[in-house]
């Protein structure tokens, strides 16, 4: 999956799309990081994950910030903590938000091959400093 497609049938892209290998599937879940992130670390998208704190920047729920709870990369759509609408019989579901719609403002867990994306991204050793990581998700120290 390149950066332009190949078609210009809106179902054919949507087959790529849903056809693509699970890596492929991954990169496209990439999602931009907040500008202080973005000066910090000189890295401009990374890979979402379960854990990470977003901000969302269009839709309905523009201007709300939660916690990634699930990061579906089969239909491309993050289920965020406190993103929910109400059913007919008063229950309340998850709302699948795109990941184009919204935007990194703290990382989750931050392990090896995080830190390695971020290292190669950026082409410099990096240093995660703890007010970037979300404190539901921060490592425990020993």
């Amino acid at each position: 999956m390149g950066p332009k497609p190949k078609t210009r049938n809106p179902s054919k892209q949507r087959r790529r799309i849903y056809q693509a290998h699970s890596f492929q599937q991954a990169k496209l879940m990439s999602v931009r990081l907040s500008k202080d992130l973005q000066e910090k670390y000189k890295v401009k998208h990374m890979p979402v994950r379960s854990g990470d704190v977003v901000y969302i920047t269009a839709g309905d729920f523009v201007g709300t910030e939660g916690k990634v709870l699930k990061a579906n990369h089969k239909i491309q759509r993050l289920e965020i903590d406190g993103i929910a609408r109400e059913k007919a019989d008063k229950s309340k579901i998850l709302y699948p938000i795109h990941p184009s719609k919204v935007i990194i403002r703290r990382f989750g867990k931050v392990d090896q091959t995080r830190k390695k994306i971020l290292e190669r991204r950026a082409k410099m050793p990096v240093e995660i400093e703890e007010v970037d990581i979300s404190p539901l998700e921060a490592p425990e120290e020993e």
